[in-house]
């Protein structure tokens, strides 16, 4: 396993996303370089990956080129391979999916070549045993797998009709299965399970995604079909937004999204060739794998959605993200075919140095730092205890100087850490206290002389003591007054 640092530069992507470029600065060494993500060998040319629902365990699924295709399981804390399933020659065994049941339960693993899939139970993989899978036999050409929310059923896209319907209860019984006008690369289920959308892999016009609609008994009927694309191939359901995003792999490669049943469909092109695509359940992120290289990521929580392409990884052909309670993205894997590595990206943790006391005059300096993937970090400051927060300008690194000043005292700091796969994390916040400076105590001369009296023994340290004499004094004093001090210092 490796821990790399990549540098990003924002790429175009155009027409009605707003595109996220994003610069890195130079800037202090941080606990976490930008960009920190895990390299992890897996296999010869990963194809997918798909996680447990608590992300403990990461199963991939590699084709094998001039080799032999498997399927490896990690753990997510230290990503040790815990076991791995020899498929055969990648010439007779061409894995293509690979879906975790929603319950945890079952790994399921498609085939184009043979035309079959194989249901293993998760916990024999998970500890490294080499169990016999369920083997379902289909008509061949699986090349996509997705599970309903419900846990239901797991369906199937063939690049040759029918597509496929199982159930997860009994993998072994007839599956329910439709015919629709044009073999599918891509399938995806909505968040109620209500509806399943396949892409018909053909060129434009008639390319597009067809709605299957599942009945409460699971009976299947054609739903409505949306024109999309050129060649659609990867598709995905963002449940919170209820919309539909696939990816078209024709001339020109591009996005489309439409909110179903037969809503207004926007198509963007892009400078990938992108393949298959995930989306955070809260509907925030939405995420393609790119062929030619890197990641599409979309963010949904502005008004109008804008998208990066972070260029890491080659010939990367799945996405899967892992997301935690409230349905907020945590993790990204990502299959590098270019490298043989499953990539791995984990939402940033930013953690501040504390509150600040300074005597007026004095600079404080706050310290936080970011750790895991990120690309920009940027100071802020509020003045209304937390309401609301405004970026400090030119503040990028992990220290921040403020002013000693009265009028910053009981401001707060934070630390925020921004990348193009997920939310903003940010440090908790820090208190500015500033001591205000001691007031000089008034002097009043006494009656009948123009000098103050000393403080400490109410001598007059005026024109009274003089010469040598005064001297003499003034140093006796001095030695009786350090003398009792080392005393008082002595007895305590």
């Amino acid at each position: 396993m490796q821990r790399r640092v990549r540098g990003i530069g924002a790429a175009a992507i155009a027409a009605a996303f707003v595109v996220a470029g994003i610069g890195i600065g130079a800037a202090p060494a941080q606990a976490d370089p930008a960009e920190t993500y895990l390299a992890v060998p897996s296999g010869r040319y990963p194809i997918d990956v798909d996680a447990t629902p608590d992300d403990a365990y990461v199963f991939v699924i590699s084709r094998g080129d001039g080799g032999e295709s498997d399927l490896r399981v990690y753990d997510s804390t230290s990503f040790t391979e815990l076991d791995v399933i020899t498929f055969g020659d990648a010439a007779a065994f061409n894995p293509t999916a690979v879906q975790v049941s929603p319950d945890g339960t079952q790994v399921w693993v498609s085939f184009y070549n043979p035309g079959q899939i194989l249901v293993y139970p998760a916990a024999d993989l998970i500890a490294g045993g080499a169990p016999a899978p369920t083997v379902i036999t289909g008509g061949g050409g699986f090349v996509d797998l997705t599970a309903d929310p419900n846990g239901d059923y797991v369906y199937a896209a063939t690049l040759f009709n029918p597509q496929y319907q199982f159930s997860t209860a009994d993998p072994t019984a007839p599956p329910r299965t439709i015919s629709l006008p044009n073999g599918s690369r891509g399938v995806t289920v909505s968040a109620d399970g209500s509806t399943a959308f396949f892409t018909q892999y053909v060129a434009a016009p008639a390319g597009g995604v067809q709605a299957v609609d599942v009945a409460a008994d699971g009976t299947l009927s054609t739903g409505v079909f949306t024109p999309t694309g050129d060649l659609p191939w990867g598709v995905t359901y963002v449940g919170a937004v209820d919309r539909v995003i696939s990816s078209n792999s024709g001339t020109p490669t591009s996005l489309s999204a439409f909110t179903p049943p037969g809503g207004a469909v926007t198509t963007t092109p892009v400078d990938c060739g992108p393949r298959l695509a995930d989306a955070s359940p809260n509907g925030a992120r939405g995420y393609l794998a790119c062929l030619t290289g890197g990641i599409i990521a979309i963010d949904y929580t502005t008004a109008t959605p804008s998208a990066a392409r972070v260029p890491i990884g080659d010939n990367v052909e799945s996405v899967a993200v892992s997301s935690d309670d409230a349905g907020v993205s945590h993790r990204l894997y990502a299959t590098s075919g270019g490298s043989d590595e499953l990539l791995v990206f984990t939402r940033p943790t930013v953690t501040g140095g504390g509150d600040q006391t300074v005597p007026e005059g004095t600079a404080a300096t706050f310290t936080a730092t970011a750790d895991d993937f990120w690309q920009q970090i940027r100071w802020q400051s509020s003045a209304d205890g937390g309401t609301t927060w405004v970026d400090v300008p030119g503040a990028d690194g992990e220290t921040l100087a403020v002013d000693g000043l009265l009028a910053n005292s009981g401001t707060l700091y934070r630390l925020v850490a921004t990348s193009a796969f997920f939310d903003p994390v940010a440090s908790e916040p820090m208190l500015l206290t500033v001591t205000p400076a001691p007031t000089p105590v008034p002097c009043t001369p006494t009656a009948g002389s123009t000098s103050c009296p000393l403080a400490a023994t109410g001598v007059d340290a005026g024109p009274a003591i003089t010469g040598a004499a005064g001297g003499v004094l003034l140093g006796a004093l001095l030695v009786v007054a350090g003398q009792a001090r080392r005393r008082r210092i002595r007895s305590n």
